[in-house]
C-alpha cells in the first residue's frame, strides 16, 4: 500500500484537489440559498421563451397546454404550404407556413403521428431566410391535444441540430484519445468539468443575483486549478503557469472595471443582453456587469494556455541546465520564450474576436458608415474592449509566470539582476552600441582617407609659359632642319 501510495502520490494529490475544488464550487449555491427561479435555470423549466413559438390557442377551452415540453420528430409526408398576406414591423410580408406529417419519436406520444406546421416566412425578403421542411428530416417541436376531435397539433421550432454536432465531438474525443492516450483524456475530462461548473453552477448564481465579476473569479480561480492538477500534476510549472493564468485574468479583469465609466458601456449591446431584462429575476441583474464578466472568461482561456506554455518550457530548460542557470536568467529565457508566443496568441485573440462580429462589419461597409461612428458603436467598442482586455491578460502572464517559476526552480539561487534582463532596457542597449559600432565606423573611414590623401605625392607645378617656348623652340628647329636639307 505504501509502494503504491507512494508511486501515485502525484495523481492522487491531483484527484484529492480537483475533489476538493469541486466540493466548494458545490457548495456555492448552498451558501447563495436556493432559488426557485434558479432550480428553473438548472433544470430547463423556464418556459417563458416558449410562448414565443407557441400558436395562439388561449381563446379555446378544448386544447390543453398541460406540461408542454419540446418533443423530437421525423417528417413522413409533406403536405401543402399556405401564403396569405400580413404586417410585420408595418411593412407588408407575405407569410408562409409549411404543413407536414411527423412521427413523434419522445415524449408521452412517442409512435404517434400527427400534423406539424412550420413558418417559413422570410423576413429579409432575400429567400436565404429559411430553410423548407423534407421528408427524413429531424425537427423538434411542441403539441397539444384538442379533445373535441381528439387530435394533436404541433408547431415546429426548429431542426435538430445537436445529432451532427454530437458526433463531430464524437470524433474529435476519438482523435484526442488516439492521438494523445491518457494526456487527452484528461485534457478532455478538465473541459467537461469545466463546461459543467460553468452551466450548472456559475450561470444559475449569477441569475440569482450573485455579483458577476466575483462568480467569475471564483469559476476562473477553479477552472485554473482543475486544469493543471488534473492536465500537468501537482508541480513547480503547474504551480507558476497557475499563478501566471490568474495573474492574466486580475489584469483582464481590472481593465474591464477602470474602463466600465470611462467609455460609457450599459451592457445591453445584443438581443440576448436585452432579454435578460425581461426575466423574471431581470430587475435585479447588471447586465454591465454580466458583459465585464464575459470578458474575463474570454481571456481566461488565452491565459491559461500562454502560462502553461511558458511554465513547460521554462522547466526543461531547468532541467537541462541545472545549477549553471539563475534565477534571473530564467526569468529572462521566459519574456523570450513569451515574447514569441504572444505574437501568434495575440493574433489568434485579435481574429476571433473580429471574426464575432464579422458580419456587423460588412453590415457597417455597406452602408458607408465613417470609422469615427464604427469604433465609437457601442457593440464595436465592446468587442475592442474585449480584444484589449484580453491581450492585457496575455500580457501579464507572461512575467508573472516567468517571475513565479523562477523563484521556485531555483530556489533562492536568483543570481544578480541585470538592466539588461529586462527586453526593453536590452533593446534600447542594442540600438545605443550599434549606433556607437556605426558613429565610430564612419570617424575611422573619415581618418583613413585623410591619411591617404597626406601619403599622394605632390605633383609638380607645370609653367605654361616655358612648356609653349619650348615648344616654339622645337617648332623652330625643326623648319630650320627642313630648309638646310
Amino acid at each position: 500500500m505504501k509502494e503504491y501510495l507512494k508511486k501515485h502520490q502525484k495523481t492522487i494529490i491531483s484527484y484529492v484537489g480537483v475533489a476538493a475544488v469541486l466540493i466548494l464550487v458545490g457548495l456555492l449555491p448552498l451558501i447563495m440559498g436556493n432559488s426557485e427561479s434558479g432550480r428553473d435555470l438548472i433544470s430547463g423549466k423556464n418556459t417563458s421563451q416558449s410562448d414565443y413559438y407557441l400558436p395562439d390557442i388561449s381563446g379555446s377551452d378544448n386544447i390543453s397546454t398541460d406540461e408542454m415540453k419540446i418533443e423530437r420528430v421525423v417528417v413522413t409526408k409533406l403536405l401543402d404550404i399556405n401564403e396569405s398576406g400580413g404586417d410585420w414591423g408595418g411593412e407588408s410580408i407575405i407569410q408562409r407556413t409549411q404543413t407536414f406529417m411527423v412521427k413523434i419519436l419522445t415524449g408521452p406520444y412517442k409512435g404517434v403521428e400527427a400534423q406539424m406546421e412550420l413558418d417559413l416566412t422570410d423576413i429579409t425578403g432575400t429567400g436565404k431566410g429559411v430553410i423548407t421542411a423534407k421528408e427524413g428530416d429531424r425537427l423538434l417541436g411542441y403539441f397539444v391535444m384538442d379533445y373535441n376531435t381528439y387530435t394533436l397539433y404541433g408547431t415546429c421550432t426548429g431542426f435538430q441540430r445537436d445529432i451532427p454536432l454530437m458526433w463531430l465531438a464524437l470524433v474529435f474525443i476519438v482523435l484526442l484519445v488516439l492521438f494523445f492516450g491518457r494526456s487527452g483524456i484528461k485534457s478532455f475530462s478538465a473541459l467537461i468539468i469545466t463546461c459543467l461548473m460553468l452551466i450548472f453552477v456559475m450561470i444559475p448564481l449569477v441569475y440569482r443575483g450573485m455579483d458577476p465579476v466575483l462568480a467569475v473569479a471564483i469559476f476562473g480561480s477553479a477552472t485554473i486549478v482543475v486544469t493543471l492538477l488534473m492536465v500537468h500534476g501537482p508541480s513547480v510549472s503547474s504551480l507558476a503557469a497557475g499563478t501566471g493564468a490568474v495573474g492574466g485574468v486580475l489584469a483582464s479583469a481590472l481593465i474591464a472595471y477602470i474602463l466600465k465609466s470611462v467609455i460609457w458601456i450599459t451592457g445591453t449591446v445584443d438581443e440576448e443582453s436585452i432579454s435578460l431584462l425581461y426575466t423574471e429575476n431581470g430587475k435585479n441583474l447588471d447586465v454591465a456587469a454580466i458583459l465585464f464578466a464575459a470578458i474575463v472568461i474570454g481571456s481566461l482561456g488565452g491565459t491559461i494556455d500562454v502560462s502553461v506554455s511558458i511554465a513547460s518550457s521554462l522547466e526543461e530548460i531547468k532541467g537541462k541546465m541545472g545549477d549553471k542557470i539563475t534565477g534571473w536568467e530564467l526569468v529572462r529565457s521566459g519574456m523570450s520564450i513569451g515574447c514569441d508566443i504572444m505574437g501568434a496568441s495575440l493574433n489568434t485573440m485579435i481574429l476571433a474576436y473580429v471574426g464575432s462580429s464579422f458580419q456587423l462589419l460588412i453590415l457597417f461597409s455597406a452602408y458607408n458608415i465613417s470609422l469615427e461612428e464604427i469604433i465609437n458603436n457601442e457593440m464595436i467598442a465592446v468587442e475592442l474592449l474585449r480584444a484589449l482586455a484580453g491581450c492585457f491578460g496575455l500580457l501579464m502572464s507572461v512575467p508573472v509566470t516567468s517571475l513565479t517559476a523562477a523563484v521556485f526552480s531555483c530556489k533562492g539561487n536568483m543570481g544578480t539582476f541585470k538592466p539588461t534582463d529586462i527586453k526593453l532596457v536590452r533593446i534600447f542597449s542594442k540600438a545605443g552600441t550599434k549606433l556607437s559600432e556605426a558613429w565610430q565606423s564612419a570617424l575611422d573611414e573619415a581618418k583613413k582617407k585623410a591619411s591617404e590623401k597626406e601619403e599622394e605625392p605632390e605633383q609638380p607645378q607645370v609653367n605654361l609659359f616655358e612648356k609653349a617656348r619650348q615648344h616654339y623652340d622645337e617648332m623652330h628647329d625643326a623648319e630650320s632642319d627642313e630648309k638646310g636639307e
